[in-house]
């Protein structure tokens, strides 16, 4: 709904399969009512939270990310303050309102952060969010701007930080950064209140120390809040407690078979929670023998060697007292994201989310020494077993919705799954492709009102009626109506691209499968339309491309294949075009790019590299100013034609021949088709947009109701079926026009002026039926009040303009026309009603 900037109402057709969503991090709100879980599709999913008994619902799906979400975080100190933080592994980065599920600040930057932390330092208002990723600094962000406020560069070794620890010592206004480079460095920066405030964006604050430990790929990192002399550093292969003095280590722990540490936290200076990728949670207690130390206010080297002195006779290895795991719950196929929240409402709990979707939750036990002890001294000292209390997952909460999400073709009775779709709005038809290698067209409006309207027209069997075309062998990949994007094609083409190798050809009117292009070695996966800038030829083609990292330009005119690129090593990421030099440019996942020539068909280069990455902005930067300029862009058809000598292709050199002729005839009318081209677009009431979360779901569909559109539309339609008489009684015409007519008529026969007469008595029956259905219409008076108030801002209007020393005017006609207007302005169905009542429970999961 790019065209209107007015109200849209989006209305989602989830259909009755649930989406899917691999979680790949979790997070709880402040305020413990929100569960937020990224996906590596991209998509944010908002879980309501119950204070109490920590039930979770999924409430709603956010979907802005092009790529997985690594990291979230708050976005502030204040409890009241619903904001959420959100980055990919493509750098994006995102501030969400989990209140109403808006977007507020979305950046791209060249960094991606693999961890995000937020901390409140010292001297500022709210908090700061410590980013570190697949970069050798540490970013420090205004959650809310997402800029980058300061800069934490090393000075010694610098590397990547592959975790980091922010902490404020006791009785110490300084902040204290640790962290760890993917090298085994550990560096310390000291934040100082007084100093930060000098800084500026641009400068690079150094560490202060840095000392090189066998510590490698480093997952997490943290101090324990109430003996900070103590690190927690966890690695895939060990999770090791390090003296903060000296970095001497005090004891390891490596995993059990088959599973590798994630993160771990400490509950107690002599507990730790360690949780692994198979979606458990270990209890160790550590050893005292180990930490004899007391709580100290520093850091320093001081007393290293009476905190961490061993005494032989003791056990010095941390003892696994409780596991925490999900017995019912099958083995997951991916890690899973794990967070440990230390207050709730059930005390310590620690959340797991997984690829199948579900959310489990673990209270924490309390666990004395005693206890302790006495398992520890059972035979065989198996550790306590602990399920979650609290189990839900997408798929239970889709299963337990009465009545049942409903999908846009649920009327029909082959269920196959919906794989593709594209929506018609100046023909009001929507065309969706099938896994069974059908497309079926429907009418869009009433295939709506079926699902979401009820009425007689549910009883019907043939209703809507729809046209099904068969012709693919397989599940239908995309969709293409060329003529929706520009005017130069057919009207009646509709092409689409299967699983099936074939791109084919359609009469969208007829239902006639019209040419079968079978020139890809693999399936079709994505279908285009070159610029209005091309050739005529190329111009007259669609471009397709195929999971054998094929590219192909087929003329719909021709029937044939005009270009075939099929020398990309990997699958084709994306496509360019630089029609004033003929070039397409084909850019592949490994960065490297293909820049081929249209006419000719063949390979002018092969870029890799920063010089790759410079012809792709290249042509970004081009297609952006062409559009600003308005120019035409027609290819020089002596390029084609030298280009066609070289490569000795008699077919260019004709083409090129031919256009050379044409050209000059063509271009003093050019600008004024590009001006005929150029018009306001319409803004439609309703358009349909497919939504697919994962490339294994079924589509589902976004209904986006214009609502200033809709308006105009029932406007429209009221005023094309009233009949003069009823214009006359609304005011929407002038009366003096009828007495003409009546003098006209005078002369007629008796015959003549009989019918007349019978006419104008229909048009005033009618017109009193529409002034009494407008009556029953507005049974508040809403109407009313709305005529009245359009009277008031008049009079203030004519009252403020006899203050300026403006004369006042005759309004008698206007203020009937708006009056008029008024008053036809109403819904001959109570739509708005029905939709209020669909669109919160269509919203929802």
């Amino acid at each position: 709904m790019a065209n209107s900037s007015q109200l849209v109402i989006p209305v989602v057709l989830w259909g009755k399969s649930p989406p899917t969503h691999c979680v790949s991090c979790v997070y709880l709100s402040r305020d413990q009512s929100t569960l937020i879980t990224g996906c590596y599709d991209g998509q944010i999913c908002l879980w309501q939270v119950e204070p109490e008994s920590l039930k979770m619902i999924p409430r709603c799906l956010l979907v802005g990310h092009t790529a997985p979400i690594l990291c979230l975080s708050k976005a502030s100190v204040v409890q009241d303050n619903n904001y959420v933080v959100s980055s990919t592994e493509s750098g994006e980065m995102c501030t969400w309102d989990l209140v109403d599920g808006k977007c507020r600040e979305l950046v791209k930057l060249p960094y991606v952060h693999t961890s995000m932390q937020a901390y409140h330092m010292e001297g500022t208002e709210d908090v700061r969010l410590f980013c570190n990723g697949y970069y050798a600094d540490i970013l420090i962000m205004d959650p809310f701007s997402l800029e980058i406020i300061y800069t934490l560069s090393s000075r010694v070794s610098p590397d990547w930080i592959s975790a980091l620890h922010v902490l404020r010592p006791n009785k110490r206004k300084d902040d204290i950064v640790l962290a760890l480079t993917t090298t085994g460095t550990v560096k310390v920066w000291t934040l100082s209140a007084r100093e930060i405030v000098n800084y500026k964006p641009t400068d690079l604050i150094l560490e202060n120390e840095s000392k090189v430990i066998k510590c490698l790929n480093a997952l997490a990192m943290s101090c324990c809040s109430q003996n900070q002399r103590t690190v927690l550093i966890v690695t895939a292969k060990y999770w090791q407690i390090f003296d903060a003095g000296d970095f001497s280590v005090l004891c390891s722990v490596t995993p059990a078979p088959g599973e590798r540490w994630l993160s771990g936290h400490f509950l107690s200076p002599d507990r730790v929670l360690v949780w692994s990728d198979d979606g458990k949670g270990y209890l160790y207690k550590l050893p005292t023998n180990k930490l004899k130390g007391h709580i100290i206010e520093s850091c320093s080297v001081a007393d290293s060697k009476e905190f961490h002195q061993t005494d032989p006779s003791a056990d010095d290895t941390p003892f696994m007292f409780c596991l925490l795991e999900a017995t019912k719950r099958k083995p997951v196929c991916c890690p899973p994201a794990m967070r440990f929240v230390e207050e709730s409402a059930k005390g310590p709990i620690l959340i797991r989310a997984d690829s199948e979707g579900a959310v489990l939750v673990w209270s924490v036990p309390q666990v004395t020494n005693q206890q302790i002890s006495q398992i520890k001294q059972q035979p065989g000292s198996k550790p306590i077993s602990i399920d979650p209390f609290m189990c839900t997952s997408i798929a239970e909460a889709w299963t337990a919705m009465n009545p049942s999400p409903v999908g846009i073709l649920d009327q029909l009775e082959n269920e196959a799954k919906l794989t593709a779709s594209i929506f018609l709005p100046q023909q009001g038809r929507l065309v969706v492709g099938r896994e069974d290698g059908t497309i079926i067209i429907v009418p869009a409006t009433q295939t709506v009102m079926l699902q979401l309207l009820h009425g007689s027209h549910q009883q019907y069997d043939d209703w809507p009626p729809h046209q099904t075309l068969a012709g693919h062998n397989g599940r239908v990949n995309c969709l293409l109506y060329p003529y929706h994007v520009h005017p130069r094609y057919d009207k009646s083409h509709l092409v689409s691209g299967g699983v099936d190798f074939a791109v084919c050809l359609w009469d969208l009117y007829a239902g006639t499968l019209l040419h079968r292009f079978c020139v890809h070695a693999g399936e079709i996966t994505q279908l285009l339309v070159p610029p209005n800038a091309c050739s005529t030829r190329v111009q007259k083609c669609i471009c397709s491309v195929a999971s054998d990292h094929s590219v192909t330009l087929l003329s719909l005119t021709e029937r044939k294949c005009v270009v075939l690129a099929s020398r990309h090593l990997f699958p084709v990421m994306n496509i360019k075009w630089r029609p004033l030099d003929d070039f397409m440019i084909v850019g592949c996942t490994d960065g490297t790019v293909y820049v081929w020539q249209m006419e000719t068909g063949h390979l002018d280069r092969v870029l890799h590299g920063i010089s790759a990455e410079d012809v792709l902005y290249a042509c970004d930067e081009t297609t952006t100013l062409a559009v600003s300029s308005g120019e035409s862009g027609m290819a020089n058809p002596a390029v084609h034609f030298f280009r066609g000598l070289r490569h000795r292709n008699i077919n260019a050199i004709r083409h090129a021949t031919q256009r050379g002729l044409h050209q000059l005839q063509q271009l003093s009318h050019h600008n004024q088709h590009d001006d005929g081209d150029a018009q306001k677009p319409r803004a439609f009431p309703l358009m349909i947009q497919g939504l697919r979360t994962n490339p294994k779901d079924p589509e589902s569909h976004i209904l986006c109701f214009d609502i200033e559109a809709l308006i105009v539309e029932l406007l429209s339609d009221e005023y094309s079926a009233m009949s003069p008489g009823t214009l006359e009684a609304h005011g929407l015409i002038n009366a003096s026009e009828y007495q003409k007519v009546a003098a006209l008529t005078q002369s007629a026969s008796p015959d003549a002026q009989k019918k007349i007469a019978d006419f104008f008595g229909k048009v005033k029956n009618k017109a009193g039926d529409m002034e009494r259905i407008l009556k029953e219409k507005d049974k508040h008076g809403i109407l009313a009040k709305m005529k009245e108030g359009a009277e008031n801002v008049q009079t203030k209007l004519q009252a403020k303009a006899e203050s300026v020393g403006f004369k006042p005017i005759n309004t008698e006609g206007a203020s009937k026309l708006v009056g008029s207007t008024i008053d036809v302005g109403f819904f001959p169905s109570p739509l708005p009603l029905q939709l209020a009542s669909i669109l919160p429970h269509q919203i929802q999961l």
